[in-house]
């Protein structure tokens, strides 16, 4: 059983780069919410409604969007309503490559911002506009252009409010990274489901190619699970008239039943061994550590998956005397043809339940 890990869902952020305003009004620290809204206009107020409860949280507006918005086509009568918004708080500017852009604040967050002091609400924006990727504390200096101890004091006040957190990255494990409290970080700072504090969880990663290589084995060869196939074939003997019966070591080449990514990934969804949610990305690229290890292959171009004979869960498929300890065999001029290495070139011929005729390694091999 591997080891439980907990889940997260990480959410994202506007990309945008914040845009340095003149601070507001001092008597501006001080307002509630309710306050924000009174000291709109009618036509201020309808258009802060509109930006909130016409799109999702967190669209950027261009000026073009808000003027159908407000049903205002001059830009000299849009900007003041505009402005009555930033001086508030309550809508912010944000560049986006050369066009500036607007993004309606919840009154609640506004109200949260208008109480810091300028300098912490200038290394704030630049952490909300990093997203789930964080900002280095470097890259906060250099953006906002203030002495370090400003910037160091900024974050321990912000910090210590739950409005930022300090977090790891796989990437960069030395930079003291910064992102917003509520915020989850994303797979490229974290490492995604296979590392734990930062760390890779080489236990957790290999209980879980265990499990994913067992429950392809054990759809890949007919067992109890399978009704086994018998097959009549022609005896060796020319002057037999007995026909033998042969075990089905594997299904036949019509079979079509293989496991699949979403098969496997609904498989170990279900199964309750593991609470991190794994996405089908994820389980792909166990099934590749397989591939390359030799203990599964892909077939019908990739679509599926299937065991290879003789392979365990510890080790790959066991090729006889020539094969070397974690060296992959000693190849020579019988090993390289398929038919060398083949686990069931017993059953091969004319007829049986394996065949040069239908068999996909010879067929691959010859045209190489």
């Amino acid at each position: 059983m591997p080891p439980v890990k907990s889940s997260y869902k990480a959410s994202g952020s506007s990309a945008a780069e914040p845009y340095t305003l003149p601070s507001p009004p001092a008597s501006s620290a001080s307002s509630s919410a309710s306050t924000h809204m009174e000291g709109l206009n009618k036509a201020a107020q309808s258009l802060y409604t509109k930006m909130i409860t016409s799109n999702e949280d967190g669209h950027v507006y261009t000026q073009a969007e808000l003027s159908e918005l407000a049903g205002i086509s001059d830009a000299m009568k849009l900007m003041p309503l505009i402005q009555e918004h930033m001086n508030l708080g309550l809508v912010k500017m944000l560049r986006q490559g050369d066009d500036l852009c607007f993004q309606a604040v919840k009154k609640e967050e506004a109200e949260k911002i208008q109480a810091m002091s300028k300098d912490e609400a200038m290394v704030y924006s630049y952490i909300e506009s990093s997203g789930t990727e964080g900002i280095w504390t470097k890259t906060i200096k250099a953006k906002t252009n203030l002495h370090q101890s400003v910037v160091q004091r900024c974050l321990k006040s912000l910090e210590g409010k739950r409005y930022i957190k300090n977090i790891k990255s796989v990437k960069y494990p030395t930079r003291k990274i910064y992102m917003l409290y509520n915020l989850q970080p994303s797979i490229d700072v974290t490492g995604g489901p296979w590392f734990t504090d930062s760390e890779l969880d080489t236990e957790f990663i290999s209980s879980l190619l265990s499990i994913v290589f067992r429950f392809v084995a054990s759809e890949s060869f007919p067992g109890d699970d399978h009704r086994r196939l018998s097959v009549s074939s022609k005896p060796r003997k020319r002057n037999s008239s007995k026909a033998t019966q042969h075990e089905q070591l594997s299904f036949p080449a019509s079979y079509s039943k293989y496991p699949t990514v979403s098969s496997i990934h609904e498989f170990v969804r279900n199964s309750g061994i593991t609470t991190v949610d794994l996405a089908p990305a994820d389980i792909k690229s166990l099934i590749d550590v397989l591939v390359y290890d030799g203990k599964i292959e892909p077939i019908d171009e990739g679509m599926a998956y299937r065991a290879i004979p003789g392979a365990t869960p510890e080790c790959g498929a066991d090729l006889g005397a020539d094969a070397e300890i974690g060296g992959g065999v000693v190849w020579d001029a019988l090993t390289e043809v398929p038919c060398g290495p083949c686990l069931v070139s017993d059953l091969c011929r004319a007829g049986g339940p394996v065949s040069a005729e239908e068999c996909i390694y010879l067929d691959e091999w010859l045209i190489q």
